[in-house]
């Protein structure tokens, strides 16, 4: 009876650790300072905290205000900690801002999903839309600008001087 027991409670105790292990985030929580997102330049860093299990990911999605057809979502990467308090950093247009994006109040919420899908299967724990910030035209930022000498632009600026060079003369010439 003792062993019948004994086994019971291990199963009992199996089939808890599993639906516990197996059980998803039950929430996001915005930790972004100020509820506003740092500029990248470009793009913007939001953070979160989560209670996000093995194989889960917080991801953000943003949408200018009033466009909510217009949507980017983008999963956040994880930064320290473990359930219950797991802190994840999200950053969101790091590539360039879309023009749809630009001038825009954009509303943005955290959401879970499994890992490596694009936020896009499994998603559960949404905070709803609850918080906004406010873009301005100079969202857009050149990163990099690189000028590199064209051997044909020699060419035409060395013919154009020789060109230029024969008609001096020529002016001159003609003078006497």
């Amino acid at each position: 009876m003792k062993r019948f027991t004994s086994a019971i409670a291990v199963a009992l105790a199996t089939a808890l650790l599993s639906v516990a292990l197996a059980a998803g985030a039950t929430y996001v929580t915005n930790t972004t300072p100020g509820n506003t997102p740092s500029w990248l330049n470009p793009g913007w860093n939001f953070t979160a905290t989560s209670d996000t299990a093995f194989g889960e990911s917080v991801c953000v999605e943003v949408h200018p205000q009033g466009d909510g057809g217009n949507y980017i979502r983008t999963q956040c990467g994880y930064v320290s900690g473990s359930a219950p308090t797991v802190l994840w950093t999200c950053n969101v247009f790091t590539g360039g801002v879309p023009s749809a994006f630009q001038s825009k109040t954009v509303e943005y919420q955290f959401f879970v999903a499994d890992s490596g899908t694009s936020c896009n299967t499994n998603t559960e724990a949404f905070t709803g839309f609850n918080w906004t910030f406010t873009t301005t035209s100079n969202a857009v930022s050149l990163s990099s600008f690189a000028a590199r000498q064209s051997a044909d632009g020699l060419a035409m600026a060395a013919a154009a001087l020789v060109g230029l060079s024969g008609l001096a003369v020529s002016a001159v010439w003609r003078r006497r």
